[in-house]
């Protein structure tokens, strides 16, 4: 028997005895070390509903773990291995049922399993606080580089939540150092500047003002706007998003990797007479994946300065109450073994 979180409802999260899953022959078993507690998790259990989990069923898709049984068929891989999990990848169900792949249960069953697919190699050198950021980041590194950032532009990011630290963490990982992260929390803020990015604090601090200060100005029609090459949006909120438009010099680039709860208005008219570019971003690939995994071995950035609260798996509910109060919260993780 292995201890499992199950998602019932709106606020109702349990931890449950469930039989240990069987594998088949192209499947590994992993023992989960780490869970961690996704945004997408939080607006799920706060709202109640089914939008990616099923009342009564695992849930979690940021998880690391050790391999413990191996499928007769499968190759490559072998008990003993340290591995972060691509929940897109982990089922035969796919992306539909990736929430539920099971990153709050003791062992979880990766199906037609194979490195560089669904398992991604760790060294022991990292730790499971180190490694269970792999899918976050992977978020925030495909965000930050869907618009081609190159070292030497001038990158914003909208938000000091994981993935916005993750894109931060990602682009100065790669020798992008001009980076700005943007909030209205200043412990967050403090988070970025550990990770190597200056900060703006817009509740004390004019957006497009402290910009300039930072970056200097380029010309748009004799008037001077914020020398910012790339804004990355990982806030979700439309008067930012809108302040950081109407800014931009022209051939800025935009990425939305935010998810919005509401449509944001866009001035086409400046779209046009500026010739910016919008560009969404959701999920990563086997790219991403691999880039950050490299970040993390390398420890390029002090990424689990994202790491605020580990709780054992008897303690599921109260984590979940912490990522939901959000007070001095970023990355709330499920210790399995305990």
């Amino acid at each position: 028997m292995m201890k499992a979180g199950i998602y019932y409802g709106q606020n109702d999260v349990r931890v449950e005895e469930l039989s240990m899953p069987a594998i088949g022959p192209k499947d590994v078993l992993i023992r989960n070390l780490r869970g961690g507690i996704c945004g997408t998790d939080i607006n799920i259990v706060k709202s109640g509903g089914n939008m990616g989990i099923r009342p009564g069923r695992e849930f979690g898709h940021e998880l690391f773990g050790e391999v413990v049984e191996v499928g007769a068929e499968v190759s490559g891989i072998s008990v003993g291995m340290r591995v972060g999990v691509n929940p897109i990848t982990a089922t035969r169900a796919g992306k539909f049922f990736s929430l539920e792949v099971g990153g709050f249960s003791q062992y979880v069953r990766i199906e037609e399993a194979e490195l560089d697919y669904n398992l991604y190699l760790f060294s022991d050198a990292v730790t499971p606080e180190e490694a269970a950021l792999m899918e976050p980041m992977s978020v925030g590194f495909h965000g930050a580089f869907a618009a081609n950032p190159k070292p030497g532009e001038h990158i914003v990011v909208l938000g000091a939540g994981p993935i916005g630290l993750s894109a931060a963490a990602g682009l100065i990982g790669e020798n992008i150092n001009d980076v700005v992260v943007v909030d209205i929390d200043d412990w967050r803020l403090a988070k970025a500047g550990q990770l190597g990015a200056k900060t703006i604090n817009t509740r004390k601090q004019d957006l497009a003002a402290t910009l300039a200060e930072y970056f200097g100005t380029a010309d748009y029609y004799g008037h001077p706007v914020p020398d910012v090459d790339v804004f990355v949006d990982a806030a979700g909120a439309s008067a930012l998003f809108e302040q950081a438009f109407q800014s931009a010099k022209p051939n800025a680039r935009f990425v939305i990797i935010a998810v919005y709860k509401q449509d944001v208005p866009l001035s086409f008219v400046e779209m046009m007479s500026k010739e910016l570019k919008v560009i969404g971003a959701s999920g990563y690939t086997h790219e991403d994946i691999a880039r950050v995994v490299d970040h993390i071995e390398k420890k390029k950035t002090p990424i689990t300065t994202m790491v605020t609260h580990v709780y054992p798996i008897n303690e599921l509910p109260k984590a979940f109450d912490t990522a939901l109060a959000g007070k001095e919260t970023i990355k709330v993780l499920v210790d399995l073994t305990s």
